[in-house]
């Protein structure tokens, strides 16, 4: 195992953790330490969504729980990205693809910047950009309480992506970047009332799942 694959750090403890072979551009949910920070430190109010193009609204992770459960959605995948993070930009769009074919079959996506929130404008713009209209927040800090809602067991990488059923409960968890014929299997299995609970794991090669 490489030492790039070996970069991604726990939230607020830069501890590393493992990624396995192919999965290396696994990105720590902390900003490069090279970026500069802007001057703003101004959030979002919490209110009802608004579109992409009027600004991503802060949530927290508990927040967001209660709009998935009160969403009438059969499933819901929670993808957690940041402006910053190349493997979150490039899997974006194919989330807002799989979005429009699975809409009918009663499944949402939802994404969730974890951007700083003077780093807003950056987030909302690649969003306009790859004309993303998935439904869209940032959110809310602190960040640590965020992370624990969504999963006690996510050690901070991004991108990660949750899988969530109607009640909220969370059923399958990708850490790293996730590719669509991992997903799709695990959504279909949630849909036909299949035991489909696990996460990703590490140590195996791109494009398998354990469960």
């Amino acid at each position: 195992m490489t030492a790039n694959a070996q970069r991604a750090l726990l939230l607020g403890s830069i501890l590393a953790v493992s990624a396995c072979k192919g999965r290396s551009e696994t990105a720590p949910i902390e900003k490069p330490p090279e970026a500069a920070p802007s001057a703003s430190q101004e959030s979002a109010p919490v209110s009802s969504a608004p579109p992409v193009a009027e600004g991503l609204m802060a949530l927290s992770g508990e927040e967001l729980l209660r709009r998935v459960r009160a969403s009438g959605a059969k499933a819901t995948l929670v993808n957690a990205w940041a402006s910053w993070c190349g493997p979150c930009r490039r899997e974006i769009p194919m989330l807002q693809a799989m979005a429009e074919n699975l809409a009918p079959q009663g499944v949402a996506f939802v994404l969730v910047s974890v951007d700083e929130p003077e780093e807003r404008p950056q987030a909302e713009a690649f969003l306009r950009d790859h004309k993303i209209t998935l439904e869209g927040y940032i959110a809310a800090r602190p960040l640590e309480p965020f992370k624990l809602a969504l999963n006690p067991r996510w050690p901070g990488m991004l991108p990660a992506t949750f899988l969530y059923d109607a009640q909220a409960k969370l059923r399958y968890f990708w850490g790293g970047p996730a590719y669509e014929n991992e997903i799709l299997p695990v959504i279909e299995g949630l849909l036909a009332g299949k035991n489909i609970d696990g996460e990703a794991t590490f140590g195996l090669a791109p494009g398998r799942v354990e469960r």
